[in-house]
């Protein structure tokens, strides 16, 4: 008869199967490095981070308006047929005749230099600059978020893996335990113990069990891959997924109303909402700018030399000039006005984006903290579930051994037993991910409260 494949040999098949080759290098894998790689990697969060990048440069470029612009400009003209004018003279036997002059020369040489310093613009120039480090500041608080995000994410899929491996754990030791039930019916059916409905009964039971393990190895392959590609590593690199201790006690929590007032204060979202708040106040008074004159201080240093030859010692003639420049807007067709409407409206709209996102924060928390505690909830009561399951599995097994039960009570046992486990597996994924909402919402890590 041949012998049913053991736990061990059964889980080394899977995890083939499931893309990890036992004996080769493989790349150990906890959630805090999984964080990290998250942050130095992922495409999402270095979009956010060069964001940051394009807001500095925002500010330089908001800076350049304050300061003088100088500029150079040099020329060089080549006549190649001059210019002429002609003039009639009458000689002294009364013959009229035109007289033709050539104008300019053959080489024209020009520089200048031009200086031009903005004195008042109606406040546009600092106000941009302000704009501008707000901002800058915006786009790191974006960054911020795009960080929480992404370390939320990665706790996910991470812990998702850990699941799906949990689950093909729990469906490998059901199968070795039908198999070993089954051997022990055919033994039995061999000495004319059990009928052979019951060896029929145990062969579809470990049937039943295959596919879901084909499922599950596949389940588990994809969770591996998705963790991969969040994490910038490459697809078919092997990882070594490490589960840290279960840290199952919660430690004292501030009220529901402290955490949302930590959150009002830290979260990124807030953050982002008030500084645009803050840009879109000070752009109407930018808007509003343009009904004032401006005022500019002007210099300019012209440099000019003509000659027939390739030369710049001839005809040289240079000047300076100095002044203010003054410009009054007197008619735009209404376009300042239009631009002053918009303005105003859009800063209402961050006024009720800002109070939109303080409402959400609070009702996030809430959830989250709620999540949380349903979910330690759950997962105590399936940890009092397995005992219960797998003490009825032991007094199935007494009973049949001792001819007072049935192969059907066993049965029925190990499948109690199999769902038990798969639910403790989701019920420990559901605490995990609830932990990391929670810092999600509130910006408290659970971990460093221990």
């Amino acid at each position: 008869m041949k012998r049913p494949l053991t736990f061990t040999t059964i889980l080394v098949l899977s995890l083939i199967l499931a893309g990890v080759s036992p004996g080769l290098a493989r790349r150990a894998l906890t959630v805090a490095e999984a964080r990290r790689l998250a942050l130095e990697f992922n495409r999402t969060f270095l979009q956010a981070r060069e964001g940051v990048r394009i807001a500095e440069a925002d500010v330089t470029k908001a800076r350049a308006g304050a300061f003088p612009n100088v500029s150079f400009n040099g020329s060089y003209n080549r006549s190649f047929i001059l210019p002429s004018f002609f003039v009639q003279a009458t000689d002294d036997e009364g013959q009229t005749e035109s007289i033709e002059f050539k104008t300019g020369f053959k080489n024209s040489y020009g520089a200048n230099l031009s200086v031009v310093q903005s004195i008042w613009q109606g406040g546009k120039v600092f106000t941009a600059l302000s704009i501008a480090k707000d901002y800058r500041r915006y786009s790191q608080a974006v960054e911020d978020r795009v960080a929480a995000t992404v370390v939320f994410n990665s706790d996910v899929l991470f812990y998702d893996a850990i699941l799906q491996r949990s689950r093909l754990e729990v469906l490998t030791k059901s199968h070795e335990a039908v198999s070993e039930n089954l051997e022990v019916v055919e033994k039995m059916f061999s000495q004319g113990l059990v009928p052979e409905f019951e060896v029929l009964r145990a062969r579809v039971e470990k049937s039943n069990l295959e596919p879901q393990i084909l499922l599950a190895e596949s389940d588990l392959k994809l969770a591996r891959k998705r963790l991969k590609s969040f994490l910038g590593l490459d697809l078919d690199e092997d990882i070594e997924l490490i589960q840290e201790p279960e840290l199952e006690s919660i430690p004292s929590l501030p009220s529901v109303d402290s955490m949302v007032t930590l959150a009002l204060a830290d979260r990124p979202e807030m953050k982002e909402a008030t500084f645009e708040r803050d840009m879109r106040r000070k752009a109407i008074r930018i808007a509003r700018a343009d009904y004032w004159p401006s005022l500019s201080a002007v210099a300019s240093y012209d440099w000019q030399a003509q000659s027939d030859r390739f030369t710049l010692d001839e005809n040289i003639s240079r000047s300076w000039t100095a002044g203010l420049r003054l410009t009054v807007p007197i008619f735009r067709g209404g376009r300042t006005r239009g631009s002053v409407t918009q303005a105003v409206a859009e800063h209402n709209q961050t006024l009720l984006r800002v109070q939109q996102t303080r409402d959400n924060i609070r009702l996030e928390v809430e959830q989250a903290y709620d999540r949380l505690l349903q979910a330690r909830q759950s997962l105590e009561s399936q940890k009092n579930t397995i005992a219960l399951a797998e003490e009825v599995l032991r007094i199935a097994d007494l009973s049949y051994e001792s001819g007072v039960g049935t192969l059907l009570d066993v049965l029925s046992a190990q499948a109690a037993l199999t769902q038990a486990r798969e639910l403790l597996a989701q019920a420990t994924f559901t605490y995990r991910t609830a932990r990391a909402g929670l810092k999600l919402a509130t910006t408290i890590d659970l971990d460093k409260l221990q």
